[in-house]
């Protein structure tokens, strides 16, 4: 492992230090999930050089040659979603990247097992099932839904998940902060209340919005309560329309859009499965929609500020990796990731009638055309 990725861990696991002297980055809470936040440091400057050069020295001493990591053994490692969509695909590509850069390359010394339940309950737990039945020696469920399932099942070996939007209220740790147990991960913080400053900006007159979700999905719930409770002292109202699976999406959609404004895309695996029906009902209306991810923006939302989940994959290789060097899963804090760009698309607004601010292009990461 090179010296970021041992200061990573010791990052991750010094959490007394962590709160105290803040470390490496600023930390920002969001509840209480630590979140890397790229800002420039200032009183605590003294100190992160101080706990750097402790960090960079473990690393010539110890760390110089990989010794903490045993690359000339295959490791074999679990993989499942519940469904398919481009957040998942991104969070892939950077697993596959970020353990290529730590020396497990695919075919030679590392084996992932990559399982997809598409969509359907009994297939996410036949695929947990699976993985507790199997050899393997790390597990690492993405989303909320595929992650309890594998937690649920195994309890001997350690579980790291990626982008659990709300691990507490999933049950799968006891805290952000002191997770227990054999399993800890990454959480993809949805940014609810600067998606609706986005679309307030898009569109002023904006006042009931509409939500399709599945009532099933932990992390939908919690998407709809947090945009709920920072979206109405804005002024705003939420009309909700249940979506039990993606095939439902078009009808919930429908059902509501003579009701609402504009529609907005929680943290849902079923709708983001189903997106493309939304986005159709939403541009037939002329009404605009704030997509989750830059997935969306691209099949022809308007515009989202979008996680890099590619970033999250990245991150969560981070904490498995210090898992593999040894550190219990108990012990390593969720760790929050919010990196993020603006999208936009400028076909879908000129067929609904809104122009972008030019200094909302000039932020833009991408400009769909």
């Amino acid at each position: 492992m090179n010296a970021g990725g041992l200061f990573f861990c010791y990052f991750l696991t010094a959490r007394t230090l962590a709160k105290h002297l803040h470390l490496f980055y600023p930390l920002v809470k969001v509840g209480s999930i630590k979140i890397i936040n790229k800002k420039p440091m200032n009183k605590t400057w003294i100190a992160v050089l101080v706990i750097a050069v402790v960090a960079i020295g473990a690393w010539m001493i110890f760390g110089s040659k990989n010794s903490s990591l045993d690359t000339s053994k295959t490791i074999k490692v679990g993989v499942s979603q519940i469904t398919s969509h481009a957040v998942f695909d991104d969070i892939k590509a950077g697993i596959i990247a970020r353990f290529a850069e730590a020396g497990y390359k695919e075919g030679e010394n590392i084996v992932f097992d990559f399982q997809n339940a598409q969509g359907d309950n009994s297939t996410n737990a036949a695929i947990a099932q699976k993985f507790a039945n199997s050899d393997y020696d790390l597990f690492m469920p993405l989303g909320t839904q595929s992650s309890q399932a594998v937690a649920n099942l195994i309890k001997n070996k350690p579980i790291v998940f990626g982008a659990v939007t709300d691990p507490v209220t999933a049950g799968l740790v006891k805290s952000n902060e002191n997770p227990g147990a054999n399993i800890t991960g990454t959480s993809d913080i949805t940014l609810h209340k600067e998606h609706l400053e986005l679309l307030k900006k898009l569109a002023p007159n904006v006042k009931k919005i509409g939500l399709v979700y599945n009532p099933g999905e932990a992390n939908a719930k919690y998407g709809l309560e947090q945009t709920k409770k920072v979206g109405e002292p804005m002024g705003l109202e939420f009309i909700t329309a249940p979506a039990n699976n993606s095939g439902e999406v078009l009808s919930a959609a429908r059902s509501i859009v003579d009701k609402v404004d504009a529609f907005y895309i929680l943290p849902d695996n079923t709708v983001v499965a189903g997106q493309d029906a939304l986005i159709k009902v939403a541009i037939e209306a002329k009404k605009p929609l704030i997509a989750l991810d830059q997935s969306g923006v691209e099949k022809g939302a308007l515009a989202t500020l979008g996680t890099n989940y590619k970033k999250v994959g990245e991150r969560t290789v981070e904490v498995a990796l210090c898992v593999l060097k040894g550190e219990k899963p108990a012990n390593i804090p969720v760790l929050g990731v919010t990196d993020a760009d603006i999208f936009i698309n400028t076909t879908t607004a000129q067929k609904i009638g809104i122009t972008f601010p030019q200094d909302l292009i000039s932020q833009a990461k991408q400009v769909y055309k």
